[in-house]
């Protein structure tokens, strides 16, 4: 640990408060590093000093003291080395450079300022940045201690607070991950322009004893349904090899962690696609790396993560249920840093540096490799699940397979100024999974008749390969204390592509000829161009206005085909979003009631329609401890996955565009209410929430026995829903052993009227889910374990069988079903655990070993069951989840 404390302060002409002990007289030759006389200094007289530890070996002093006190031996060193000091209560003689932070100082035991103030109701602005990298921090909340003035820095980590009463406050800064920043005014101290410095959070004790709190991964009390994530420790929560920021949030109440086949969330009752993930400001459709069991996101180039839980704000639309927002980071402003991930699963590394004085870049990658938990991974999920009806021939090899996933983030940042800059960010991710089938013939090679075959010329097919590539051009300003904008343009295009398919030709016995041309195909591709521009205008300390425009272009393409002849859907659909928004901001009642309202207007071209969506929410603090809330919402979805119901091997989904037709635009009316009761260490939150849900949409094929002849066209089905139920939270924040207890009773039912006159729980409902994480450290070791209950999901079971004669001339078998989601899989539970030792190699690389153990006692989880009809009777055969599996990981950084 390079530094022990850094503290921001003011020195003008050293106050009265700091008073060095006059008792204290040096003496002797003090020849060498600054560190090195401050250590002698303080054994020999008690004397409690906090400095950076590379600053004072790199100061060389020659002193010769006599009998001098030791204010005029500090006196001198400081005026020699371009230094300065002070002394807090706590008797700790600060020592840093005089350029840094002229202006603010953190209060260490130090109640104020103790002279008259010289400005009164001031306006403060300023950026808030972390203080090893330059990077600005988004999110960081600032309030003025002793009263209810706060606010929160902006996406560019520009903050303003209006009314402040005057020029000798006392500025409390928070940010998850980071200290805690307690900073003055004084009189001289400019109020415009100000540059704070964060400093990440660390509990390493080196020379000097400086007491600090170890704050939590997750902050989940700041907003209605709100909750914040720090990527910076991640690798404390157990993991498969991969610090995973969507699998994290899945440990929360009210976010299913039931799902170990897709890392995509699943917020209070809603699906995957009805959560808007935003990348730097673009959509990312996809979130998942081999077959969802992890997320498409590198830890590694994320500097803030935002999911909001329902009641989302004005500014965000398109979604029915959540909005993650994730904001990358810049790179280093001072100097070069890389940093790699080697697991069993991946390397992951990542480069970053400086480009002259104004702009910075970053680039990310990770890549899968071949190995055994990686192959068992694979092998576990990759289950063959289209299953065909005619005879195969046997002996066909799968020796071949080959898989992997990547994905590459990069980020090029130019500061035009200190308050106005240009980003470029780039993403692209992607899974190319090979299960391909090398035929040979019975007995090892064509003629090998004892199967009754002759010979066979065959090939089977498994190729799946999907992802998503995003892009975004950023420019924003701050334009005063008051007024800031940020304008947008993006591109995304998320893809997915499967080949399941057999083909080729066979002679029996008799010498026939016989053609073998089945299986599926499958393409899913989606385009969004967007354009949006953000502004926000500070009125008053208690009133702020947002408003923006936002415009959106899909087009989205899907096929499903069997036997390579036989289409079942073919849709192309284009079509635009035009949105506009205002929201504003007030605080009443001596700022004790916070009230925000909105209202977003979309005009959506392929129904020619307008969709408006009023929002409202509230929070009143009753006292320092107890905070009551609540939010109610109206919301539109344009661009949705359409479930594609299979009772045999299991439904999909692809994304598809509404129409107003078939597919037409889904919407939900939001209503929440809670309260929390926090305090230094714990925090208790409660919320209820109910959802009403219209124009859900799924696609089957189980209505095609009441024709003659099949009209694929008619198989959407379109339904409505209500997703309700209480999230219970009850977190400890700080000290060696943190953690939090996570409880969520909740019910998701929908009525599809093609599906009979009643309302069935969805698929996705899971009645109780509880979830404990516990993260203890202990010198250099971080230990952690979470295990999570669920109760089973609802699924279809078949009752019969039949066969069907498609349009090609084909066979198949379906089969009848019972009442829908009738039936429920076992309850899923699980306990995850890991160690992880850190240590620094060289002088200066830190470095993290990890490891860890999913699912611990082995616990065998279905995933979901798969049916075969032989013979006229239904065969059932449990998919299964993961089972015990270790991992071991090493984290290197440079620096």
């Amino acid at each position: 640990m390079k530094k022990l404390v850094i503290l921001i302060f003011i020195l003008s002409a050293y106050s009265s408060y700091s008073q060095v002990p006059a008792n204290i007289k040096i003496d002797g030759l003090y020849f060498g590093t600054l560190e090195s006389a401050l250590n002698r200094i303080s054994q020999k007289h008690g004397v409690v000093f906090s400095f950076d530890k590379e600053l004072a070996n790199s100061i060389n002093i020659e002193e010769r003291p006599f009998q001098q006190s030791l204010e005029e031996f500090l006196d001198k060193i400081c005026r020699t080395n371009k230094l300065k000091y002070y002394i807090s209560n706590d008797k700790v003689i600060h020592i840093i450079e005089r350029w840094e932070n002229q202006n603010l100082k953190k209060l260490d035991g130090v109640k104020s300022y103790r002279g008259k103030p010289k400005r009164y109701n001031i306006t403060l602005s300023g950026k808030i940045i972390d203080n090893s990298t330059r990077e600005t921090l988004p999110f960081v909340n600032v309030a003025v201690k002793g009263t209810t003035i706060g606010g929160a820095t902006n996406v560019d980590g520009h903050f303003t607070l209006v009314n402040v009463p005057c020029d000798t406050v006392t500025l409390i800064c928070s940010y998850i991950g980071y200290e805690k920043q307690t900073l003055y005014l004084t009189p001289e101290s400019p109020i415009n322009n100000l540059l704070i410095e964060l400093n990440v959070a660390s509990q390493e004790i080196k020379e000097v004893v400086v007491t600090g709190q170890k704050q939590d991964i997750l902050e989940a009390n700041e907003k209605t349904s709100m909750i914040k994530l720090t990527p910076l420790k991640l690798n404390t929560l157990p993991n498969l090899g991969e610090k995973d920021i969507l699998r994290s949030f899945q440990l929360m109440p009210g976010i299913s962690a039931a799902n170990e086949n897709s890392s995509g969330l699943y917020v209070r009752g809603g699906t995957p696609d009805q959560s808007l993930v935003l990348y730097d400001g673009f959509t990312v459709y996809n979130v998942e790396h081999l077959f969802g069991f992890f997320s498409s996101f590198n830890s590694n180039a994320i500097k803030d993560v935002q999911l909001y839980k329902g009641g989302f704000d004005a500014k965000f639309g398109g979604r029915l249920s959540s909005v993650v927002e994730i904001t990358g980071k810049e790179g280093d402003r001072k100097r070069f840093n890389a940093c790699m991930d080697i697991g069993m699963l991946s390397m992951n590394a990542f480069t970053e540096s400086p480009i002259g004085e104004k702009s910075s870049i970053i680039i990310s990658f990770r890549r899968s490799w071949q190995s055994p938990v990686y192959n068992k991974i694979f092998n576990q999920f990759n289950i063959q699940s289209d299953n065909t009806n005619s005879q195969e021939p046997p002996g066909q090899d799968n020796n071949n397979l080959k898989s992997y996933f990547y994905d590459i983030n990069a980020k090029y940042t130019y500061r035009i100024s200190e308050n106005e800059n240009i980003s470029f960010s780039f993403y692209n991710g992607a899974d190319d999974l090979d299960n391909s089938i090398k035929p040979r013939g019975p007995g090892g090679g064509p003629g090998g008749g004892g199967f009754g075959f002759r010979s066979f010329s065959m090939k089977s097919t498994d190729l799946t390969y999907w992802g998503n590539t995003g892009s975004s051009l950023k420019w924003s300003k701050n334009w005063n204390d008051k007024f800031f904008t940020n304008a947008l343009l993006s591109f995304s295009n998320y893809f997915s592509k499967r080949d399941r398919s057999t083909g080729g030709s066979y002679v029996d016995k008799e010498g026939n000829t016989q053609t073998i041309n089945r299986g599926v195909l499958e393409n899913n591709n989606l385009l969004d161009y967007t354009a949006k521009v953000d502004f926000e205008y500070k009125l008053t300390s208690k009133h702020k206005l947002e408003f923006g425009a936002q415009s959106i272009f899909n087009s989205i393409n899907y096929s499903y085909s069997q036997n390579d002849t036989l289409k079942i859907i073919d849709r192309r659909t284009n079509g635009a979003t035009l949105s506009g928004y205002l929201q504003d901001k007030m605080n009443f009642l001596n700022e004790k009631l916070n009230v925000t309202t909105g209202l977003r207007y979309n005009y959506f071209t392929n129904t020619s329609k307008s969709y408006i969506e009023p929002r409202i929410g509230a929070s009143y603090q009753l006292n320092s401890r107890l905070k009551f809330k609540s939010s109610i919402g109206r919301y539109y979805q344009f661009a949705k996955r359409v479930v594609r119901e299979d009772i045999l091997q299991g439904s999909r989904d692809f994304w598809a565009l509404a129409d107003g037709k078939k597919l037409p635009v889904s919407s939900s009316n939001h209503f929440i209410a809670g309260f929390s009761y926090e305090t230094k260490d714990f925090l208790i939150d409660v919320e209820g929430y109910y959802k009403s849900l219209s124009s859900l949409s799924e696609y089957s094929l189980r209505f095609e026995t009441m024709h003659q002849s099949v009209s694929y066209e008619e198989n959407y089905q379109i339904g409505s829903g209500v997703a309700e139920g209480i999230d219970f939270l009850f977190q400890k924040k700080y000290g060696d052993y943190t953690g939090w207890i996570g409880y969520t009773i909740g019910r998701v039912i929908n009525k599809f009227n093609n599906y009979g006159n009643y309302y069935f729980y969805a698929s996705n409902d899971v009645t109780h889910e509880f979830k404990l994480v516990n993260s203890y450290k202990w010198r250099k070791w971080d230990f952690s374990a979470t295990w999570i209950f669920a109760t089973g999901k609802p699924y279809t079971a078949p009752e019969g069988g039949y066969q069907l004669t498609l349009l090609d001339g084909t066979t198949r078998n379906y089969i009848n079903v019972t009442v829908k989601n009738g039936m429920r899989l076992p309850a899923y539970h699980r306990l995850d655990v890991s160690a992880s030792y850190n240590f620094i190699l060289g002088p200066d690389s830190p470095c993290t070993l990890g490891f860890s153990i999913f699912n611990l006692y082995n616990r065998s989880n279905i995933w979901y069951n798969e049916y075969e009809i032989i013979e006229n009777q239904i065969i059932k055969t449990p998919v299964k989840f993961l089972g015990i599996t270790p991992n071991i990981s090493l984290n290197i950084k440079f620096r």
